[in-house]
């Protein structure tokens, strides 16, 4: 008999369980949306990496790309200055005396405030304009060799040399910058003549002849490069090549359009005054040259001297002009006296007071001869009087005043191969008109010697080209008190970052949640 067997079936519950397979991290909605937005952020870090590589590449290769953020335009070149280094044709280096990092950072001069990175971008823009400009940084403790080969012209961090085979010329901190001191606020200003320093050195190192400023010395002169470095400054700025001589025991260089006397305080010999007449009187010389001669007070001591003055009409007197009207005075003091300028000269142009200080009275010895005619240059009005040795007090309260010359032009004409060509004699009563209070100042004096001087021998000032308005350099954009910069300076600087860092990390604990 079969037994039959029967199946027990076990529960449902009791059956082991298939295992269901995990949930996939990486395709969960949270992985999703935080890959993408890691991607995102590192696509668009990079992008921002390269861009920056580039365009850092760029600007570096095209500086005016760099754009100039600067409220007075101080990094970018003017129109002239455009023309003047597009216009080069001689490879040309403009050598920046330092390191990079000290013109970059403003490290030079910094305890002026002075914006020395404006010399490096505009260097740098001159040299875009053209390929045969190149810039180059030399620093003086890395190139020792090359500092020593200029040793005449002391270069040191923060002067510029600009050089072609032909010649160089070497820019000071006074060539490209200036400070000056408001009579009313007494805050010190600061300019930048940058632009047309290194505008004007470029054309001046291309030309092919320039003329040439001598400096004569040897007499104990009492004015040097070192009280007239704003004069000889602007003589530069208009071309002419500066030189110095011992008019004894050197030539006077050949090229010579300019011979300065600057104030002798002993006479010449007679062997250098026949130096002065053959320079006068030169008939090689095809272009018109100018003697120029300034004077003091007692200047009537030297004998040689004077009696060559003489011969071209001119006698400077003992004693200090004084003025008694208040209203032409200057500097609160009598012999600060503005003047007038005579009509037969630069009468097309304008000039803001013209001074003379401290200046000995001329006269007139002829109107003209055979050879020679003279023109009173400076005049003073009629208010104007002379003081000497035995004028008396009672003569100063009660002075005999009449109009006084305090500068004189005298001048005559020799034939150069068939044609006339001048010769002239500029005399200035003072010395004091020559050096930096007066020249680099708010008087036009600087503006009409030098103009002077290119009316008498015939050059046309091509330096006018890119003789552009100084810049103030250190205005303010906005007005504001300290306290107010100083709320700013913290809200941009950790206020409004420390805002952003802070949404920032909200936004991402959210995310996380997702």
């Amino acid at each position: 008999m079969e037994t039959k067997q029967t199946e027990i079936k076990q529960p449902e519950a009791n059956k082991p369980q298939a295992k269901k397979p995990g949930k996939n991290p990486l395709k969960s909605t949270r992985f999703k949306r935080g890959g993408m937005a890691t991607l995102l952020t590192v696509v668009f870090i990079a992008i921002v990496v390269v861009l920056n590589i580039v365009v850092s590449a760029l600007t570096e290769r095209f500086p005016s790309m760099d754009i100039d953020l600067t409220a007075q335009g101080l990094n970018t070149l003017s129109e002239q200055a455009l023309d003047v280094a597009k216009s080069v044709d001689q490879d040309t280096t403009i050598y920046l005396i330092g390191s990079e990092d000290a013109y970059e950072k403003n490290q030079i001069y910094s305890s002026y405030g002075l914006e020395y990175s404006q010399v490096a971008n505009l260097a740098k823009r001159l040299a875009e304009a053209n390929s045969k400009i190149k810039v180059e940084y030399m620093d003086p403790d890395t190139n020792p060799t090359f500092i020593s080969e200029y040793a005449d012209d002391n270069l040191s961090t923060g002067k510029v040399m600009v050089k072609t085979e032909a010649r160089h010329r070497v820019l000071t901190v006074d060539d490209m910058f200036a400070m000056e001191q408001d009579q009313t606020t007494g805050a010190v200003n600061s300019y930048s003549t940058v632009d047309s320093a290194l505008a004007g050195a470029l054309e001046l190192v291309n030309l092919e002849e320039v003329p040439i400023f001598t400096i004569a010395t040897g007499h104990s002169e009492m004015l040097s490069s070192d009280n007239m470095g704003s004069f000889l400054g602007m003589i530069e700025d208009q071309n002419f090549e500066v030189q110095e001589i011992d008019l004894l025991t050197e030539e006077i260089p050949e090229g010579t359009q300019v011979l300065m006397l600057p104030t002798p305080t002993t006479d010449y010999t007679a062997e250098e005054v026949d130096k002065l007449r053959a320079f006068l009187d030169d008939t090689s010389h095809g272009d018109p040259v100018t003697l120029l001669v300034s004077c003091y007070p007692t200047q009537g001591s030297l004998p040689n001297f004077a009696a060559f003055l003489e011969e071209w009409g001119v006698k400077v007197e003992s004693g200090v002009v004084y003025e008694s009207d208040t209203s032409r005075m200057v500097l609160a003091n009598a012999s600060g006296i503005i003047v007038n300028a005579s009509d037969e000269y630069l009468s097309d142009k304008t000039y803001n007071r013209l001074v003379t200080y401290g200046s000995a009275p001329l006269t007139m010895v002829f109107d003209g001869n055979s050879s020679v005619a003279t023109y009173e240059l400076w005049t003073t009005a009629d208010s104007a009087y002379v003081v000497t040795e035995s004028t008396t007090q009672e003569d100063v309260e009660n002075p005999n005043t009449e109009s006084q010359v305090v500068a004189s032009l005298s001048s005559k004409y020799v034939q150069v191969d068939g044609s006339s060509v001048a010769r002239s004699v500029a005399v200035f009563g003072s010395s004091n008109v020559f050096t930096d209070t007066f020249m680099n100042s708010t008087f036009g004096d600087g503006n009409y010697i030098t103009d002077l001087m290119l009316y008498l021998t015939n050059n046309d000032g091509s330096s006018v080209t890119v003789s552009t308005e100084r810049v103030q350099t250190n205005t303010a954009d906005v007005s504001a008190t300290r306290s107010t910069i100083d709320m700013l300076g913290i809200l941009f600087a950790a206020v409004i970052p420390v805002v952003i860092l802070a949404a920032g990390l909200v936004i991402f604990l959210k995310r996380r949640h997702l």
